[in-house]
């Protein structure tokens, strides 16, 4: 049963969550980050970020205010037992609202790029699906001319004569090189987000979006009802 769950845990990809729930859940998290300042709740919203997280592809900014989040919040938790009656004001407080930036900046990072770098997997045309020969028929033309401007460039630049043989043998080799560059457009841009021959991720609705958006909604009414 541990295995199972782990393997289903491991394979939560947030590229399935769909983009307005994104949105949504940005917004829901920024209500209750200004609704709480009790520090269990904070620590409880900070978990669920340090899971988006664990599925998330880290870059520098979200790494490192992930990794000094812990660090604050510990230190927040702890000056709860101390006398800090010599500040004039309630230093708690500030500090508190400073760990709800940071925690909202971090989602933010996460959610803005997760929402950036989803690419369109599934593409819809008709009643039926996009093919690799659709693809390659609508671009052929473009790698065609892109590379009979580079020859033309390169003939110009190096003065070659048309009737040469040396040009003759660059134009004989021009249709493996449409061929080759065609092939590595579609395969890169195109195959892996062709999958499992469904459509649009980007606008599904399934069981990880709707438990992605009830741990908000959670986290929203903890935030309100405990102070």
């Amino acid at each position: 049963m541990f295995w199972k769950l782990k393997t289903k845990h491991e394979a939560i990809n947030l590229n399935d969550l769909n983009n307005l729930l994104l949105i949504i859940s940005l917004i829901t998290l920024g209500i209750s980050l200004f609704c709480t300042r009790n520090i269990y709740v904070i620590i409880l919203i900070f978990l669920f970020i340090y899971e988006i997280y664990y599925h998330h592809e880290k870059n520098k900014y979200t790494r490192f205010l992930t990794s000094i989040l812990p660090i604050i919040i510990f230190a927040c938790f702890l000056m709860r037992y101390l006398n800090l009656s010599f500040f004039k004001f309630d230093i708690l407080n500030v500090v508190k609202i400073f760990i709800n930036i940071l925690i909202f900046l971090d989602y933010f990072l996460i959610v803005f790029k997760e929402i950036k770098s989803k690419e369109l997997k599934y593409i819809k045309r008709g009643n039926r699906k996009r093919t690799f020969n659709d693809l390659r028929i609508k671009k052929i033309n473009s790698f065609k001319n892109a590379n009979l401007d580079c020859i033309a460039d390169y003939q110009k630049e190096h003065n070659i004569d048309i009737t040469s043989d040396y040009y003759k043998v660059i134009k004989e080799n021009l249709n493996d090189k449409i061929k080759t560059d065609l092939e590595e457009y579609v395969w890169l841009n195109y195959l892996r987000f062709y999958k499992n021959k469904k459509y649009n991720k980007s606008n599904i609705f399934d069981t990880l979006n709707i438990v992605f958006i009830l741990i908000h909604v959670i986290i929203l009414l903890l935030s309100i009802l405990v102070r």
